[in-house]
């Protein structure tokens, strides 16, 4: 028995060893490589910069490189001079090229289907219109969203000008198509971290600009300026927002259900203490589900409490736009709304300059 597991043991190492010293080899033939080039370079494309891996004589023509394989497919490029082949790797590749470096577009690969595609989507925003290749690349990214040529196109231009708008929301579908796959393939690829973060950001600017143009066309639209709250309080006694009219009003919609609940209303509390005497109100509008306890939590607080019994289903939070909790909102003494809040840090600053 103990032989046997001496046996399994090694056999696992030499795997392991096997595993950690896999790589891919770049071999073959280019001709006429541009002036002034003497090597030809195999670089890892990076997410900021390209590193040098291997390097052979230009003036040979042929030419045989290598380096350690990737643990997931990722993008390196064969350069002579300025001219280059954008590649594909994946993990045990072994890619052969003939060609011209005049005419590396013509260039033919063997070994790496990804690597030939990606040639079809240089040539086509090379001989295509920036429209008419759009459309193709689409084509081939929903082929296989999860390949390297996917990502790659993502990010492809033609006179300065991107192909894909990661801003623009049906472009943004393209991105969130190969991020996705991205994550279930490679999820501990750089590559696929930073893209899935860039789709977030950019849903996240979206929705933060939606919001802002919901409130500004709220307030256009809004005859008594007041988009106006009526809920009942602690004491069952219904509270108008706009009865606060002529204060600066903090407009909270918050819960106690949150975590840092405690710690969030010391924050206000502070603020209170500091401008009420100034002329500053806060008004709380509450989503809780448990309304004794609800009650509880706020019996000592020296501002208004409301509470809706339909949750952040009542039609107060579609009113204005609240989707999340907290959510704070500052109106001016006409009970126009100034701004969003996102950060309590800039609060202090904001109701100053109000008061």
């Amino acid at each position: 028995m103990h032989n046997i597991k001496q046996i399994v043991i090694i056999i696992i190492s030499a795997a392991i060893l096997t595993s950690c010293g896999k790589t891919f080899t770049v071999e073959g033939m280019m001709t006429d490589a541009p002036d002034g080039a003497e090597y030809i370079y195999l670089e890892y494309i990076g997410l900021i910069q390209a590193t040098r891996l291997d390097s052979a004589k230009a003036s040979k023509g042929s030419f045989k490189l290598k380096s350690k394989a990737p643990e997931c497919p990722d993008l390196y490029r064969l350069r002579c001079g300025t001219k280059n082949i954008i590649l594909s790797i994946d993990s045990t590749d072994h890619i052969k090229i003939s060609g011209s470096w005049q005419d590396i577009l013509s260039a033919t690969i063997n070994g790496s289907a990804e690597s030939e595609q990606i040639q079809l989507l240089r040539r086509s925003l090379r001989d295509s219109t920036l429209d008419a290749h759009k459309a193709f690349a689409i084509e081939q990214i929903l082929l296989n969203p999860a390949s390297p040529a996917a990502y790659y196109a993502l990010y492809q231009s033609k006179g300065g000008k991107a192909v894909f708008d990661i801003n623009n929301r049906q472009d943004r579908q393209i991105f969130q198509a190969v991020a996705t796959s991205w994550m279930v393939w490679y999820p501990d690829s750089k590559r696929t971290k930073i893209l899935y973060q860039q789709v977030l950001d950019a849903i996240n600017t979206e929705r933060r600009e939606h919001n802002n143009n919901i409130m500004r066309t709220f307030i256009e639209e809004s005859e008594t300026t007041f988009l106006d709250i009526d809920l009942p309080d602690e004491n069952g006694e219904n509270r108008l927002l706009s009865d606060l009219r002529g204060k600066v009003i903090l407009l909270d919609f918050c819960s106690t259900e949150l975590d840092g609940y405690q710690d969030y209303i010391f924050a206000l509390r502070d603020r209170y203490n500091a401008y009420h005497t100034k002329g500053l109100e806060i008004y709380q509008v509450y989503p809780d589900r448990n309304r004794l306890l609800w009650e509880d939590q706020v019996e000592n607080l020296p501002w208004v409490t409301v509470r809706t019994d339909n949750g952040v289903a009542d039609a107060v939070f579609r009113t204005y736009n609240v989707t999340d909790v907290p959510t704070l909102f500052i109106l001016n003494r006409k009970g126009e709304v100034e701004a969003r809040c996102t950060n309590l840090s800039t609060l202090n600053e904001q109701i100053e300059k109000l008061l």
